[in-house]
């Protein structure tokens, strides 16, 4: 199965997309939109995990749920890959992207802590 991963430029461009697919019905989301939205919670929500989305512990905010439900019916349906399912890729793009806005601003927060 070809696997397609989307990683947005910004938090702008996550959340325009999140915003795009919330216009329908998500059933009806092509493929390609669906992941876009997917990847674009991931991206926005880093700390979140698609299993065990229902749990009230979980931390999904609930308007987000039905994404996570709708991802594990087309994983099943293998209609999404693991790689689309776990889409960790834009998760990590985040944390980079403000780690790294962090180290431009106290770059000292980072300094020596390694070295031996």
């Amino acid at each position: 199965m070809e696997s397609y991963i989307y990683i947005p430029h910004s938090l702008r461009a996550a959340g325009r997309n999140l915003r795009l697919a919330f216009h329908g019905p998500i059933k009806k989301l092509s493929t390609k939109k669906f992941i876009r939205a997917w990847c674009s919670i991931s991206y926005l929500y880093p700390g979140l995990h698609p299993d065990g989305y229902e749990d009230a512990e979980s931390g999904w905010p609930r308007k987000l749920r039905r994404f996570a439900a709708e991802a594990w019916c087309r994983a099943e349906a293998g209609k999404l890959s693991d790689n689309e399912l776990y889409c960790y890729q834009a998760s990590k793009a985040r944390i980079h992207r403000e780690r790294a806005k962090v180290e431009r601003v106290a770059p000292w927060l980072f300094r020596d802590h390694f070295a031996a």
